[in-house]
Order: structure tokens, then sequence, then C-alpha cells
């Protein structure tokens, strides 16, 4: 058997050595290539917490790379971040407060609020109806089998004994209720109230002379008695307003005309 020669030995071996050295380059590359792709998946991820912690307010860094820092200004910004730069510092609009009740026209009283189904924070969001004025002498119908009448009505010099109160000119009413229930009603809660002018301005309430609270209830058949004195200016007499409130969910009684 002929044994190759020593050139042709040599030719084999650099062959081999040649097919190892372009499967090394080709290996190498391969690999430089992932590493490109897994820094620049890096970078994306920083320029996209840059924006976000740009949005909340956070501070931010600048990639010190150019390419990344032209990538970064040029994305486009989320909605809180571009929220955040059209208004820096805006304030959410406070929402509205609720319009007050304003008396029924025509005469015709507003019902009772309905409490059925609802909370009391619910409740005490609901604006409390206020009835339509009548002459300040009328007997005016509360709710079903409840009445007030404004009576005694005088000029008087009224009296300050209570912290905020200041004597002066002032008039005095006897304000009755009626209960034609058969049910004792309590008082407790019951508020009188006065104004008076064009503005209706509200009045003060003096503590006397001979004021008298209301009882605290009255019983079915019967009635009950207050007087009260408000603070109210001599030339300001000829519109003024007298309001009963016996509770929260049942209108206000309005008494309108001229004391004396």
């Amino acid at each position: 058997m002929k044994k190759p020669s020593t050139t042709e030995t040599e030719k084999t071996a650099t062959a081999g050595r040649r097919r190892r050295f372009i499967a090394t380059s080709i290996g190498v590359s391969a690999l430089v290539a992932l590493g490109g792709v897994a820094w620049a998946s890096g970078q994306g991820g920083a320029a996209r917490a840059s924006d976000t912690q740009g949005a909340t307010g956070k501070a931010t860094s600048t990639p010190s790379d150019p390419a990344v820092r032209d990538a970064v200004a040029s994305a486009p910004l989320s909605p809180a971040a571009a929220a955040a730069e059209a208004a820096p510092g805006a304030a959410v609009p406070a929402a509205p407060p609720a319009a007050a009740e304003k008396p029924a026209e025509g005469g015709t009283d507003p019902g009772p609020v309905d409490r059925r189904g609802k909370s009391d924070q619910e409740l005490a969001e609901i604006p409390q109806p206020t009835a339509a004025p009548v002459e300040i002498k009328a007997k005016k119908a509360v709710k079903g089998g409840v009445s007030a009448t404004i009576t005694d009505m005088t000029a008087v010099q009224g009296v300050a004994t209570g912290i905020g109160e200041v004597a002066g000119p002032a008039v005095r009413f006897k304000v009755t209720i009626v209960n034609d229930t058969a049910k004792a009603i309590s008082l407790d809660a019951a508020v009188v109230d006065v104004s008076f002018g064009k503005d209706q301005e509200p009045a003060g309430q003096l503590s006397g002379p001979d004021a008298v609270t209301f009882p605290a209830s009255v019983a079915p058949g019967t009635s009950g008695v207050g007087i009260f004195v408000f603070s109210v200016p001599a030339e300001a007499r000829d519109k003024v307003k007298i309001y009963f409130n016996l509770e929260a969910e049942t209108p206000i009684a309005t008494f309108e005309g001229k004391l004396p």
C-alpha cells in the first residue's frame, strides 16, 4: 500500500485548520450579534423606565450614549407624562356644590324628603325643601295633622345675654304648633329663623326680653308655644320672613310680611 506523501499530509492539515478557523469566526460573530440585541433591549427598557419615572414625578437620569438619548427623546410620551407636561401642577377641579332647594312656586308645597333606602350620609346631602311662603298671620300646615301660626308680633328692645348677641331694636313673636295627630310630636329639633330686607339678610336671635323655648314635645290634640326675639332694624321690617323648621325631612314652613 502506498503511503501519502509529506506534501499531501500538510495540505490536508492546512485545510482542516482553515475549516476550524471559519467555524470559530462564525460562532464569534453570532455571539456578538446576540450581545448587541440584548444590549439594545436593555436600553429600550431603560428608556421606558425613564418615561414612567417622569410621569410619576420621580427623578430621571439622562443616558450617556447619544444614540440612546435620541431614541428616548423621540419616543412618544405615556398619557400620564403627556398630561403632566401639558399642565404642570394643575389641580383637579372640585365638584361644584349642591344647589340650594328653592321655595315652591304657585302656592304648591314640595313633598317631604323620601328616606326609604337611603343612608344617613345620603340624607344629609339632600337639600331640605322649603315651602312656598304664606301671609305672616296665616295658619300654615307643616305636615299631615301638624300646623304652625305666628301671633303676638311686637317691637321690643332686644336683650343680649348669650355669646355673640348684640342688643338693639328687635321684634318678638309667638309661634304656636298644633298637633291634631294621634301621636305626640317632638319639638327637640325644631328651629325658628328670620330674614329681612331686600337681600333677606339673616337676623340674629336674642335672649330676650321674655323669650320662651319650645316644649320638648306636643301631645295629641294639644298645642305647644315658643316665644322668640330677633334683632331686626326698624327700617327693614317691611319685608320679613319667618321660617319654622320642624325636622330635617319636612319642608320648611315660611311666613312672609310686615312686622311692627
